[in-house]
C-alpha cells in the first residue's frame, strides 16, 4: 500500500508540475503575442531560476535571447544565445546567426565572421547558409580585407549559392573573361558581383573591376528598369574612368552610346546629377549627334523631377530655340508651359499652351493643352475664363471623350462655386457618355463618382429623397471608395433629425422584403434589399434594437450567400496546428526531418518568422490530398502573417478573393481571411515610429499595403524603394529631418527604417493637411504641391469636394485604394494594432 501511495503521489506531483509548466508557457506566449515583452522576459527568468533543466530542454533561453534583443538588451541576448550554442541545441544555427548580428552591430566584424563560419561548419544544410555566406563576404569587405572578400565572393558566385539558371565560371578571371549570361541571374548573384567589383576597385585591380561592372550594366534582368546593381555598375565604371576624386564632378570622355547608356541608368534610378554629367558630356563632345535634343530634354525632365522648374524651363526653351523641327521640341513646348505654371508665370504658361494648340492641331494629345489652360486659370482664380475654355473644349471635341472630361471639369468648377443647380445639370448630362476616362485619363471620372456627386449636390439642394436614392445606387464593398462614402452620407442622414423620417420611409419596405422566404429566384433581390437596409440603419435608434436589426439583416445575407453560386465559393481551409504543444520535461529524440524538428521548436516558442520557412521546407517533400494541400497553404499563409512576412499571406489569399463579388459584406468575411487580406505586420516599428508622430499606424499600414503589399525588398519602375516606396529626393529630405547622417538609399529596404521614414513624411503631410487622410494619400502619391493646388481649386476642406479635383488618374485611384484599406483596417484592428475580434 505504501508503494502504491508513493507512486500515486509521484504521479500527482508530476501531473501538477506539468500543468504548472504549461500554464507558465501559456502566460509567456500570451505576453509575447500581446507585445508585453517585459512580462515574458520576467516569466522566463523566473522559470530559469525555478527549473533550469526545463528552461533549457525547451529552448526558453533562445526565446529569452530573442526578446532581450528586441528590447535592446544585447548583453543579455548574447549570453542566452551562447547558452543555446554551448549545449548544442537544435536551434544553435539561429543562435549563431544572431550572435553574428550582435557582433556586427557592436563593430566586431572578426567575431561576426567566426560565428558565421561556425554556423556553416555545424549546419551546412541550414536555410540561412546562403545569407551567412553573403554576409561573410560583405564582412571582409567592410573590414577592408579585400583579398579575402574577393575569395569569398568568387566562391559564392561559383557555388551558385542561390539557384540560378546558369552558373558563373570564375576560375582565373582574366580581364577579358566572361561571366555567362547575367540576365538570368537573381538579385543575390548581382549583389555579390557589385561587391566583387568594388573589392577589385579597392585593390586597384582595375581591369577585373571593369569586367564585373560592365557585365552588371550590359546584362540586365529587365533593360527597361535598370536595377540598383546596374546603378552601382555605372558608378564603378565612372570611378574607373575619372578617378574616385573626380567622381560626380567630371564626365569621362566616352562614345555617344556609352554616355546615353550610363545616363539612362542614372536617370531611371533618380541620380539626376550624374545623369546630367553624361547628358552634358554628350552635348559637349558630340554637338552634331542626333541624340542631343533627347539629352537636353532628359536634363529638363530631371530638373522637373527635382521640382527645379526654373532650370527646367531653361533647357526646354533651349531645345525649342536650337532644334525647332525636332520631335523633342514639341514635347519641350508642352513641358515648358507646365514648368512656367509651377513658378506662377501664368501668361507665359498660357501662351505656350496656345502656341502648342496652333502648331500641333492634329496631335493625339491636343486636348491636354486645352485642359492645362483651364487648370492654370483655376489656379489663378479666373473661374469665368476657365469656364469659357471648358466651353471651347466641348465645341472642339464634340462627341469625343474630351467633351465628357470638359463637362466634368465644368461640374467641379460649379461645385467649387456652390452653384448646385448648374453642377446638377452638368452631372446629369454626363449620363449620356459611355466613356468618362475612368482611372486611365487625366481629369477623368467614372459612373460611381458621378452618382455620388449627384447625391451630394441633391443633398445641398435639400432634395433628400433623391439624394438617398443616388447614394443607394452605388454598390458598397471592400473595393468601393464611393460605396463607403455613400454609406457615410446615408448614416449621417439617418442620424439627422431633419432627414431621419425620410430614411425610415426607405428602410421599412426594404426590411419587409428581407422577411420573405428566400428562394433561388428571389435570392439576388433579397440580398440587395438586405444590403441597402443595412446601409440605412441609424446609430440614433435604440442600441439594442439597432444591434438586433443588424444581426437579423446579416443573417438574411448569409442565407442568400448560401444560395447564390458566386457567393458560395469563398475559401474554406482549416488552420493546422504545428509546433509541439506540451512543455518537455525530458529530452526527446529529434525527428528524422531536420527542418521539421527546428520548425517544431521555433513554433512552440511562437517564433513564426524563423519557424515558418523551416516548416515550409519540411513540407516540400510531403505528398497529401487536395484538401490537405489547401490546408497547408492556408496554414503557411497564417504563420507567415504572424511572422511579419505578410506579403506571403497576401500573395496566397488575394487570388482566391478575386473570384468573390466585391460587394461581399465586410462583416461576413471570415475573420482569419480578412486578416490575411489586411494583415498588420511590423507592429512594433509602427507603434514606435508612427504613434509618437501623431500618425495613425493603421493609416501607415493602409499606405504600405498599396505601396509594396508589405514586401520590404521591392523597387518600383520609378526607383522607389522598400515598404513605403520612397524616391531618393524625398528620402534624402527625410534623412536630414531624422538626422541620419550616414543614410544610404538601400537603407530603405530595412523595415524599421522604411517605417520611420514613412511615419515622418506622413506626419509632415498631416501638418500640411490636418485631419485630411485623402489629401495626405494624394500627396504621398502625386506630391504635396499638386495636392495643394487641387485642394485650393475645390474651395473646401470637404474630401467629397476636393477628391474629384485630383487630376492625376493614378493619384485619384491611389486615394480610393488607400482609403478603402484604411476603412477596413479601422474595422478589424484597434489603435494598438490588436484585432478587435
Amino acid at each position: 500500500m505504501k508503494k502504491l501511495a508513493f507512486l500515486f503521489l509521484l504521479f500527482f506531483f508530476i501531473s501538477v508540475s506539468a500543468q504548472n509548466f504549461n500554464e507558465t508557457h501559456k502566460k509567456i506566449r500570451n505576453s509575447v503575442e500581446n507585445r508585453d515583452y517585459q512580462t515574458a522576459i520576467n516569466e522566463l527568468q523566473n522559470l530559469r531560476q525555478t527549473d533550469r533543466k526545463i528552461f533549457e530542454i525547451n529552448n526558453y533561453d533562445y526565446l529569452l535571447a530573442r526578446l532581450s534583443e528586441k528590447q535592446g538588451d544585447l548583453a543579455n541576448a548574447a549570453a542566452n544565445y551562447l547558452s543555446v550554442v554551448n549545449r548544442d541545441s537544435v536551434l544553435m544555427e539561429y543562435a549563431l546567426w544572431h550572435l553574428a548580428e550582435i557582433s556586427r552591430s557592436t563593430g566586431n566584424l572578426f567575431l561576426e565572421r567566426m560565428y558565421l563560419h561556425e554556423l556553416l561548419a555545424n549546419t551546412p544544410e541550414s536555410l540561412i547558409g546562403d545569407a551567412a555566406n553573403a554576409r561573410i563576404a560583405r564582412s571582409y569587405f567592410e573590414s577592408k580585407d579585400y583579398d579575402s572578400a574577393i575569395a569569398a565572393l568568387r566562391s559564392n558566385v561559383n557555388s551558385g549559392e542561390v539557384k540560378i539558371s546558369e552558373k558563373i565560371s570564375l576560375p582565373t578571371l582574366s580581364p577579358n573573361e566572361t561571366f555567362g549570361n547575367l540576365t538570368k541571374n537573381d538579385a543575390r548573384t548581382r549583389e555579390n558581383l557589385v561587391l566583387l567589383g568594388k573589392s577589385y576597385l579597392q585593390n586597384r585591380k582595375n581591369a577585373q573591376a571593369r569586367t564585373v561592372f560592365s557585365k552588371l550594366v550590359d546584362e540586365l534582368p529587365n533593360p527597361a528598369q535598370p536595377d540598383d546593381f546596374a546603378l552601382e555598375g555605372v558608378r564603378g565604371l565612372d570611378k574607373l574612368d575619372v578617378g574616385e576624386e573626380n567622381f560626380g564632378k567630371t564626365a569621362p570622355y566616352l562614345t555617344d552610346k556609352e554616355h546615353i547608356k550610363r545616363a539612362t541608368i542614372y536617370q531611371f534610378n533618380r541620380d539626376f546629377d550624374n545623369a546630367r554629367l553624361h547628358y552634358q558630356g554628350l552635348i559637349a563632345d558630340f554637338p552634331k549627334n542626333p541624340n542631343v535634343p533627347f539629352a537636353m530634354y532628359q536634363i529638363g525632365r530631371g530638373f522637373v523631377q527635382e521640382r527645379n522648374f526654373s532650370k527646367a524651363t531653361d533647357w526646354f526653351e533651349r531645345i525649342r530655340a536650337e532644334f525647332p523641327d525636332n520631335s523633342y521640341s514639341q514635347d519641350a513646348l508642352n513641358q515648358s508651359a507646365s514648368a512656367y505654371s509651377r513658378v506662377n508665370k501664368t501668361k507665359e504658361a498660357i501662351s505656350r499652351y496656345e502656341n502648342y494648340i496652333d502648331k500641333y492641331p492634329t496631335d493625339e494629345n491636343l486636348s491636354r493643352a486645352y485642359f492645362n489652360i483651364v487648370d492654370v486659370l483655376r489656379d489663378k482664380g479666373e473661374t469665368v475664363n476657365a469656364l469659357k475654355w471648358t466651353a471651347k473644349i466641348r465645341e472642339a471635341f464634340k462627341g469625343k471623350l474630351p467633351e465628357a472630361i470638359a463637362i466634368f471639369a465644368q461640374a467641379r468648377i460649379n461645385i467649387s462655386q456652390k452653384d448646385w443647380q448648374k453642377a446638377l445639370e452638368d452631372l446629369d448630362s454626363l449620363n449620356s457618355f459611355e466613356n468618362l476616362g475612368g482611372e486611365t485619363v487625366s481629369g477623368g471620372t467614372n459612373k460611381e463618382e458621378i452618382k455620388f456627386l449627384k447625391g451630394y449636390v441633391l443633398e445641398q439642394l435639400s432634395r433628400y429623397d433623391e439624394a438617398i436614392d443616388a447614394y443607394l445606387s452605388i454598390p458598397d464593398g471592400r473595393k468601393s471608395y464611393y460605396g463607403w462614402r455613400a454609406n457615410e452620407k446615408l448614416r449621417m442622414l439617418a442620424n439627422d433629425a431633419k432627414t431621419s423620417d425620410i430614411v425610415k420611409q426607405k428602410f421599412y419596405p426594404l426590411r419587409i422584403e428581407t422577411t420573405q422566404p428566400i428562394t433561388t429566384q428571389n435570392a439576388e433581390s433579397i440580398k440587395q434589399a438586405a444590403q441597402s437596409a443595412l446601409r440605412l440603419l441609424s446609430d440614433a435608434q435604440n442600441n439594442n434594437e439597432s444591434v438586433s436589426l443588424k444581426e437579423s439583416l446579416l443573417s438574411v445575407l448569409r442565407q442568400t450567400y448560401s444560395i447564390l453560386p458566386e457567393y458560395k465559393t469563398i475559401p474554406d481551409p482549416i488552420l493546422l496546428e504545428f509546433g509541439r504543444r506540451e512543455v518537455l520535461q525530458e529530452s526527446r529524440k529529434s525527428s528524422e526531418n531536420f527542418h521539421q524538428t527546428i520548425a517544431d521548436e521555433l513554433l512552440f516558442l511562437g517564433l513564426y518568422d524563423e519557424g515558418t520557412p523551416e516548416l515550409e521546407t519540411a513540407w516540400q517533400s510531403a505528398v497529401g490530398s487536395e484538401q490537405e494541400n489547401k490546408d497547408q497553404k492556408y496554414t503557411l499563409a497564417v504563420y507567415y502573417k504572424r511572422g511579419d512576412m505578410a506579403y506571403r499571406a497576401v500573395a496566397y489569399i488575394e487570388p482566391l478573393w478575386r473570384k468573390i463579388p466585391d460587394d461581399y459584406q465586410i462583416e461576413l468575411i471570415p475573420r482569419g481571411q480578412i486578416e490575411l487580406l489586411y494583415p498588420a505586420p511590423y507592429s512594433d516599428s509602427l507603434l514606435k515610429f508612427a504613434a509618437p508622430r501623431s500618425v495613425d499606424p493603421l493609416f501607415v499600414l493602409s499606405v504600405m499595403r498599396q505601396e509594396s503589399r508589405y514586401r520590404a525588398d521591392v523597387k518600383s519602375v520609378s526607383a522607389a524603394r522598400g515598404l513605403m516606396q520612397f524616391i531618393s529626393t524625398t528620402s534624402n529630405q527625410i534623412a536630414f529631418e531624422l538626422d541620419k547622417t550616414n543614410f544610404k538609399q538601400d537603407d530603405l529596404y530595412h523595415p524599421p527604417t522604411a517605417i520611420a521614414f514613412g511615419s515622418q513624411y506622413l506626419s509632415n503631410l498631416f501638418h500640411q493637411f490636418p485631419d485630411q487622410p485623402q489629401a495626405v494619400a494624394a500627396s504621398y502619391n502625386g506630391g504635396e504641391d499638386n495636392m495643394a493646388r487641387w485642394y485650393a481649386r475645390s474651395n473646401s476642406n470637404d474630401a467629397d469636394r476636393y477628391v474629384p479635383e485630383i487630376l492625376y488618374a493614378q493619384s485619384k485611384d491611389y486615394v480610393y485604394k488607400v482609403m478603402q484599406n484604411y476603412r477596413i483596417y479601422q474595422i478589424i484592428y484597434d489603435e494598438n494594432l490588436k484585432s478587435k475580434n
